[in-house]
């Protein structure tokens, strides 16, 4: 009687033991399993975000060959239409003074010493937008404020600039992604718009700035057009930085765009 007892207890023992075991096995298998998954999930977010930083760098880099070729061709129309011809001016003064009219002679170097003053100043200032640091030095308002400028010579436009809220620095690469933007948007407006009014407003708010272009052009239908006014290239753009881009526009009613560029989370600070 106490043998068999004892086979008795013995058996339930190992039965016990064996279920532990393999418990102990599903745990542990288990616990692989979740172990590769994560693993798995940590490397495909990996290999995510190095492709997403991938092609920021990629669309960053051509964000600034943008800038620097839309600023040549600023350049060139400064040169052709303002110091060009005030250069001209200045060599037609000299050319015609008579130094035996001392009043009228004085008159001209003067003159032409106040054009020759504004013309460097203004080689200067087209010499500082050569790199694209400028908008780190002078702020994205007045970058953006001296392409309203540029339009504003050529007599067609008319332009304005108004900037509501402390104005605050964000990290350097949204704030080039942003002006090449805003650069897209004004060479649409004098492409396509046959606009004469152009405004500009920068709302630096608490969570976010928001910049809104205004035209008086004769409009289009944003439904179906804004594919070739280069939106999607924008709206991709914006993705990138963590902002959006709406355009609204009817036929004969102008364009209004409002690009909104939200402030980096707590964890990601803006840094210059």
């Amino acid at each position: 009687m106490y043998l068999l007892q004892s086979n008795i207890n013995q058996d339930i023992f190992t039965k016990i033991i064996g279920v532990i075991g393999l418990l102990i096995a599903f745990l542990s298998i288990t616990f692989l399993i979740f172990v590769i998954f994560a693993r798995k999930r940590q490397n495909s977010l990996y290999v995510k975000q190095k492709i997403m930083h991938e092609e920021f760098e990629k669309q960053l880099l051509q964000t600034q060959l943008e800038i620097q070729e839309q600023t040549f061709q600023n350049i060139s129309l400064e040169i052709h239409d303002n110091i060009g011809q005030a250069l001209s001016f200045i060599k037609l003064n000299i050319n015609t003074i008579d130094i035996d009219e001392r009043d009228a002679a004085k008159e001209k170097l003067t003159e032409s010493k106040t054009l020759l003053t504004k013309v460097i100043q203004d080689l200067r200032d087209l010499s500082k937008t050569l790199n694209t640091d400028f908008i780190n030095e002078i702020g994205l308002a007045n970058a953006i404020e001296q392409q309203l400028n540029i339009l504003q010579k050529t007599g067609v436009y008319s332009t304005l600039l108004s900037v509501n809220g402390e104005a605050e620095k964000y990290q350097l690469q949204r704030e080039l992604v942003v002006f090449r933007i805003v650069q897209e948007l004004l060479n649409n407006i004098v492409k396509h718009a046959e606009a004469v009014s152009i405004n500009i407003a920068m709302d630096y708010q608490a969570e976010k700035l928001l910049i809104t272009v205004t035209d008086n052009g004769k409009g289009f239908d944003a439904l179906t057009e804004t594919n070739g006014l280069g939106l999607r290239n924008m709206l991709n753009r914006m993705t990138l930085i963590n902002g959006f881009i709406t355009i609204n526009s009817k036929p004969g009613e102008g364009t209004n765009a409002v690009i909104e560029l939200p402030k980096m989370p707590p964890d990601k600070p803006e840094t210059v």
